[in-house]
């Protein structure tokens, strides 16, 4: 799961509201609307390419879940009325970065990460 870039931004998501609660300053600084789109289309593109491409199927339940999972950070950010750009790019960029390094370090790429056929949970057992 550390080799999606989903987890690393759900993890900043989680992360940056923690920081927010307990009003450290640098929550200010850390904007996740252009992260948040990535992730949505993101896993559009991802269940496109898993399910037409790789013929794939998921049991209902894992679509649903998945789904509630990549749309919940902008969702939130629409609710809360904090869509702004200020600090988006250089987030997305400072997140980005540590993780195109870690992938490389895991002798690994991106691509590789999402259409190769790693473990994946399907929901046969619901």
């Amino acid at each position: 799961m550390k080799e999606y870039f989903t987890t690393w931004i759900l993890s900043l998501f989680i992360l940056k509201y923690i920081f927010q609660y307990v009003n450290i300053d640098v929550s200010e600084y850390i904007n996740l609307y252009y992260l948040s789109i990535v992730l949505l289309y993101g896993y559009i593109l991802f269940m496109i390419v898993d399910m037409n491409i790789k013929n794939n199927q998921y049991n209902i339940y894992v679509y649903t879940v998945n789904a509630i999972i990549h749309m919940l950070p902008l969702f939130i950010l629409c609710l809360s009325g904090k869509i702004k750009t200020e600090y988006a790019f250089e987030t997305a960029l400072c997140l980005f970065i540590p993780y195109v390094i870690y992938l490389s370090y895991k002798n690994t790429d991106m691509v590789s990460v999402y259409v190769d056929d790693r473990e994946r949970i399907r929901g046969n057992n619901f």
